[in-house]
């Protein structure tokens, strides 16, 4: 028997965190956008990976922790703020899910807590499980708890990270700013009055020049990096740089990119929400 779970990952623009007693009601509200190349976790086939240690952790919790056949596709890096591990938990949700019969909301529950006490993520899984295009997570939790509407992309724009350095999401929330927090909150309010694309690409970009967060990354390449052909906004995640660009302008915006020294990687916009197959 050949069972896949296939997810998106999840690039955070803005959040802001909610913390309680209990894991499974802490999390955080935000916006990312939802984007493949897509994870697969797979069992009867072999791919190129070992699980990640939060899809172990819940392999284990399940008693499949020596079910030697599953292995995972990983095709972005971890800890450079792509939710590899928010992805991996998704994703060994959804087997277990399949293979032991029991309900996936009852496995994303326990996927959100895993990250939640590891302090690998507060709301990817929430956000992955939408997965699909600009995801808006408006109240905290697991899936069934926090609430998240996600919409499409549209096709006319495309996707390019530059990845400058990795860091962990624990040494992330302690170095956030409450600068950031408040234009975050901002952002996510504007949001959740009109959900469209447009006030996610002016609202983002503004909230990163305000905060000068490319500025820190690029230093005197900035102002080069700002005439990009095609650039439409972009935003920081952790030490990586998200551009949205026209698509047409796609191949020059890359080359572009690589012309400046920055090492560049083509995404697109996630079209499905996780899937078995």
């Amino acid at each position: 028997m050949v069972v896949c779970a296939s997810v998106p990952h999840h690039i955070t623009a803005a959040f802001v965190p909610s913390w309680s007693d209990s894991p499974g009601s802490t999390g955080s509200i935000g916006v990312g956008i939802a984007v493949e190349p897509r994870l697969e976790l797979c069992v009867g086939v072999r791919l190129s990976s070992r699980p990640a240690l939060t899809a172990e952790k819940l392999l284990a919790s399940e008693g499949l922790a020596n079910l030697n056949d599953v292995t995972a596709s990983n095709p972005l890096p971890w800890g450079f703020g792509y939710a590899v591990s928010g992805a991996s938990a998704v994703a060994a949700a959804h087997l277990i899910s399949a293979l032991k019969g029991v309900p996936i909301m009852a496995e994303l529950r326990k996927a959100h807590e895993v990250e939640v006490l590891d302090r690998t993520g507060l709301g990817d899984v929430l956000a992955i499980s939408c997965g699909i295009g600009l995801v808006l997570r408006k109240s905290p939790g697991p899936p069934g708890v926090g609430s998240v509407d996600c919409i499409y992309m549209p096709r006319s724009l495309a996707l390019l990270s530059v990845e400058l350095g990795s860091m962990s999401t624990k040494d992330l929330l302690s170095q956030v700013s409450d600068e950031f927090y408040s234009e975050s909150g901002t952002l996510i309010r504007r949001l959740e009055e009109s959900m469209d694309i447009d006030t996610f690409l002016e609202g983002v970009r503004l909230m990163n020049d305000r905060l000068r967060a490319p500025q820190r990354l690029l230093g005197s390449r900035f102002d080069s990096f700002r005439s990009t052909p095609g650039l439409v906004s972009y935003y920081v995640k952790k030490c990586m740089i998200v551009l949205i660009v026209e698509a047409d302008a796609l191949y020059d915006a890359a080359s572009y990119i690589n012309k400046l020294g920055l090492p560049v990687r083509k995404l697109s916009a996630s079209e499905s929400p996780p899937f078995l197959r």
